[in-house]
Order: C-alpha cells, then sequence, then structure tokens
C-alpha cells in the first residue's frame, strides 16, 4: 500500500502490522506506538520525532533519511533495517533487538545502548562516542572505523567481531575484553 506522506502525528496506535507498505515521508511525530510491525516497508524520510514505540518490530526496513530526534525506543526489534543518513539522536534506547541493523556512518555519539542485541550490525565508519554499551551483544559486528572514544563497553560481548582499526583509547573495557583484544593483536595471554 502507498501511504506516502501518511500523517499520524500524535496518534495512538496499537497492534497493528503494515506488510511491503511505502511510508516515504510519513509522519510519526509524537506518535505513541505500541507492538506495532512494519515489515520490508520503506519509511524514508520518515518523522519519528519524539515518539514513542514500545515492543515495536521493524524487520527488513529502509529508513533513508529518517529523522527519530527525541524518539524513546522500548524493546523493539529492528532486525535487518538499514538506517542510511538518518538522524538517530538525541535518541532513548531500553532494550530490544537490533541484530542484522545497517547504521553504517550513524551518528550515535552519548546515546545509552545498554544490553542493547547488535548481533552481526554494521557499525562500520559509526561514531559511537561516549556510548554506553555495557552489557551490549556485539557478536560478530562490523566495527571498521567505528569511534568509540569514551564508550563504555564493560559486559559486551565481541566475540568474532573485527576489531582492527578501531581505536581503544578511553574506551572502557572489563578484564576479560582486555584478554580477547590482546589475543586479537598476537598476544600470548597466561594465566
Amino acid at each position: 500500500m502507498d501511504l506516502t506522506g501518511a500523517d499520524f502525528s500524535r496518534e495512538s496506535m496499537r497492534g497493528r502490522h503494515f506488510q511491503d507498505d511505502r511510508l516515504v515521508g510519513a509522519d510519526f511525530s509524537e506518535a505513541r506506538l505500541d507492538r506495532v510491525v512494519f515489515e520490508r516497508c520503506d519509511l524514508s524520510g520518515v518523522e519519528l520525532l519524539s515518539a514513542e514505540l514500545v515492543d515495536c518490530a521493524f524487520l527488513g526496513c529502509s529508513f533513508e533519511g529518517a529523522r527519530l530526534f527525541g524518539s524513546t525506543l522500548r524493546g523493539c526489534k529492528l532486525t535487518g533495517s538499514t538506517f542510511l543518513r538518518a538522524q538517530l539522536r538525541p535518541l532513548t534506547v531500553e532494550g530490544g533487538d537490533w541484530s542484522y541493523v545497517s547504521l553504517r556512518g550513524a551518528d550515535l555519539r552519548a546515546v545509552a545502548l545498554t544490553g542493547l542485541r547488535l548481533v552481526e550490525a554494521d557499525l562500520t565508519d559509526a561514531d559511537l562516542s561516549g556510548c554506553d554499551l555495557s552489557g551490549a551483544e556485539l557478536s560478530r559486528a562490523r566495527l571498521r572505523g567505528v569511534r568509540l572514544r569514551g564508550a563504555d563497553l564493560r559486559g559486551a560481548v565481541l566475540d568474532g567481531c573485527d576489531v582492527e582499526g578501531v581505536d581503544w583509547r578511553e574506551v572502557r573495557i572489563d578484564l576479560s575484553q582486555a584478554v580477547l583484544l590482546a589475543r586479537s593483536r598476537g598476544a600470548v595471554v597466561d594465566g
């Protein structure tokens, strides 16, 4: 269905299902979405300003040029979605599953992504400076060129991540992560 430019601003929507819909430039500003599912939808240019999304799913969706300024995502699933040139901050994220998401070049500075599932996420060239990624699941995530200065990665799972070229200055890590990083650089860690 073509819902280009549709106005859903300030609406309260619960349990609705969008599939293969074109929502280019749709306005969800200040809307409250609860358990709404978007499957393979084109959400390019969508406005989600100050929206509240609770237990929503965005499966294989495109958010090119979308604006999520001031939005809150609680327990949302964004599996396989892409965020090319999207405005993602400030943003409040409370749990959820963002596995296989593409956040290439995304600006997520100082966004709290605590405990977020980012398995095999593409974070190439993203700016995660000052992010709280403590307890996040980053297994096999692509981290080439990612900026992490001042980020907190304590307790995050980094198994299978390519950490080559990552600048680790001022990044907070725990002891097991320090051992993993040392081994990835060829060190032999005893004990």
